[in-house]
């Protein structure tokens, strides 16, 4: 069976527990992790993986889990998108989960994807 190639965009609390998931996940492997810092200054637990700046610098990758501030994931979610990457965020701003939809769902149309929004943690 062909695992699941999972980046984790962000490695904040949400991030590091992603992570997590995926390395406990049999279905999943982890494609890498992308911080604004790329692998600058990278924790000690993850300088065994991938670390960069743009998930345009991994191969092969499947879906992003975006581990982004909330005010940040239509930004992040639309730029990977456009790549042709699936994308799960958890938006948490209740009253703007109506928009966000229309507007990933034109991004994940256009890029030939899938926007899974607001999943949670």
């Amino acid at each position: 069976m062909k695992k699941i190639r999972a980046a984790v965009v962000g490695y904040g609390n949400i991030g590091k527990f992603a992570v997590e998931a995926i390395e406990a996940a049999a279905d999943f492997e982890l494609a890498g992790i992308v911080r604004r810092a790329g692998a600058e200054n990278c924790p000690a637990e993850i300088a065994c993986y991938e670390v960069v700046d743009s998930i345009t610098k991994l191969k092969d990758v499947d879906v992003a889990i975006l581990a982004t501030p909330t005010r940040s994931v239509e930004q992040y979610a639309k730029e990977i998108l456009a790549l042709g990457i699936n994308t799960v965020d958890s938006f948490d701003i209740h009253s703007q989960i109506v928009p966000l939809r229309r507007s990933l769902g034109e991004a994940a149309k256009a890029g030939n994807a899938v926007a899974i929004i607001s999943a949670g943690w």
